[in-house]
């Protein structure tokens, strides 16, 4: 009788624990895959439909190793000092994404992108741009960006993760 391995984990068949109209996030962390913990080391399987967006976001815990399996991927990397990359994946390739760096992920491709997302963390933390505004009075952000705070009237502050929802 073969025994079940605690050092074995079936990503690609595991339950999504994020599933939006534009892709899902399949996890392989401490929660999900006990033996991860204390290893720091966790897996993310990210599939996001054509023109779908993982949200602008960062890890302040993970730098984040990205390893395209399918379809094309394009990248968003704010440099801490203000500037931007965007440069893009195609199957095969990977791409390092510094901890806490802001960062977005977006099918540019025809076809749905499969991407492998490995963190140097167990149980990684995000902020995404949604969440980071949540609790930003609009006036606040209207003198940030320099713009009247009406502008700011109507934002969806609820999208989490992958765009559309």
């Amino acid at each position: 009788m073969e025994r079940k391995s605690p050092f074995k984990y079936d990503l690609a068949g595991s339950p999504p624990q994020v599933v939006a109209k534009g892709g899902t996030i399949q996890e392989a962390n401490q929660s999900t895959f006990t033996e991860l913990a204390g290893n720091g080391l966790s897996v993310y399987l990210l599939t996001l439909q054509p023109g779908a967006v993982r949200i602008p976001h960062w890890h302040p815990d993970a730098a984040e190793l990205d390893y395209c399996l399918a379809g094309k991927a394009r990248i968003g990397l704010g440099f801490p000092d203000g500037e931007w990359e965007r440069f893009d994946l195609e199957t095969g390739q990977i791409a390092i994404l510094p901890q806490g760096w802001f960062h977005y992920i977006e099918n540019v491709g025809d076809d749905v992108m499969r991407m492998l997302v490995i963190f140097n963390n167990s149980s990684p933390n995000d902020i995404g741009i949604s969440e980071g505004f949540q609790p930003i009075p609009k006036e606040v952000l209207g003198l940030t960006f320099g713009v009247p705070a009406d502008r700011f009237e109507g934002l969806d502050l609820n999208v989490v993760y992958i765009a559309p929802q």
